[in-house]
């Protein structure tokens, strides 16, 4: 009984390597890192020692296909169009008992990197494109890599380890410690807009698990970005008045009344006066209100906000206006208008009659000043109600 079943497991073990032995039919199908076949322009070259013993063109269904001896190969390929891509060389490798591979194209991850500091150490952080590149990731530690967009639009971000753990920490000057989106599925995505355009760097983080491993970073752009009112244009306001330069005449043992914004009540009226287009404090035949537009008034001198001080350089003056449900309307710009007041004040006392331009301007140009939820905010201890008054003055 025993000899019997010797015998016949040396029968089956030499059917086993008889099955193993002569031709057998090497497939190798190339793909893009979605899974979408290349159906041309892409050689396969099967290779054994360093030499090529045969090659075959990819079919319809991105499928090359030789009849080979049994043994071990490796995989290279030739690209005829205007194909490209990079594939992991140990998933390039058939042999006897492979004989059937699947190679996923990708971009070829670039040498160089770039310095990242962040949580005190530093990183080098590796530059990634538009498409699916093949990344190695470092285990047990955050991976770095820096995406810079050339075309505006609404950006999907991805790994297909789903061991690693994907998310957008930043700028480079400024690498946050928590994802800034949600991530779902190891997927998020970031709306770029045409003002985000023009060199800035955003950082993705890929962290690894305990070894070190490798994956496909996915960065595709999906459609348009979300609506973004920093790249609305801007609406230039424009004044219904003519003017003309202005002189101030003092009287003898006069000065210049300032209203104190921080006051409770401002205990005085402001009266438009038709007949000369300004206003007039306590009545329409009260002191004419002014306007301390140049440099030396004493909260803030719009002339230095608007054209600097010195080597200092100046800022627009600009408004953003929504409706009652929040939705945007547009955005006005006041610098110019406001240049033309000073090109037109009191060379002496740089003020200039408060007229309607300037009473709309200031309480929507320069609105955020005395606004204690705007990052603008500078009036401290300011009456909400008299802050738009910080620059009027009368002579008194």
């Amino acid at each position: 009984m025993l000899l019997v079943l010797i015998v016949a497991l040396g029968v089956l073990a030499a059917c086993g390597q008889e099955k193993l032995s002569g031709s057998a039919a090497y497939s190798v199908k190339v793909t893009d890192a979605k899974g979408t076949a290349y159906t041309s322009g892409v050689i396969v070259k099967f290779m054994k020692d360093g030499n090529q013993v045969a090659m075959q063109p990819v079919d319809a269904n991105g499928v090359a296909t030789k009849e080979l001896e049994r043994g071990d190969y490796t995989v290279e390929l030739v690209f005829t169009d205007d194909n490209s891509g990079y594939f992991d060389p140990a998933a390039a490798v058939m042999s006897a008992e492979k004989t059937s591979i699947e190679l996923k194209l990708s971009n070829r991850l670039s040498e160089e990197t770039t310095a990242l500091f962040a949580d005190g150490k530093e990183y080098a952080a590796y530059s990634v494109t538009v498409g699916s590149t093949y990344v190695p990731v470092k285990g047990g530690d955050r991976n770095y890599f820096l995406f810079v967009p050339t075309e505006e639009g609404t950006y999907q971000f991805t790994v297909d380890n789903s061991a690693l753990a994907i998310g957008y920490y930043g700028a480079p000057h400024f690498v946050q410690a928590l994802s800034a989106v949600d991530v779902v599925d190891n997927v998020f995505s970031l709306s770029i807009s045409k003002s985000s355009l023009g060199g800035a760097v955003y950082v993705i983080g890929v962290d690894g698990t305990d070894a070190d491993t490798n994956c496909l970073l996915s960065i595709e752009r999906t459609g348009a970005p979300a609506h973004n009112v920093a790249d609305e244009p801007w609406t230039e306001y424009k004044t219904s008045s003519v003017l003309n330069p202005y002189t101030l005449e003092m009287p003898a043992g006069k000065d210049l009344v300032y209203m104190d914004i921080t006051a409770e009540t401002a205990g005085h009226e402001f009266f438009f006066n038709e007949a000369d287009g300004y206003y007039h404090l306590d009545g329409a035949d009260g002191p004419v209100i002014h306007v301390h537009l140049a440099k030396g008034a004493p909260y803030v001198a719009l002339q230095t906000v608007i054209q600097g001080d010195g080597a200092m350089g100046g800022a627009p003056i600009r408004h953003y206006f929504y409706d009652e449900s929040g939705n945007f309307v547009k955005k006005e710009d006041y610098t110019n208008i406001l240049v033309d007041y000073f090109e037109n004040m009191d060379e002496e006392w740089g003020v200039y009659p408060l007229t309607d331009d300037l009473v709309y301007i200031i309480q929507n140009g320069c609105q955020s000043w005395w606004d204690k939820d705007s990052p603008d905010y500078i009036f401290e201890d300011c009456n909400p109600d008299l802050g738009w008054m910080f620059a009027c003055c009368w002579v008194g």
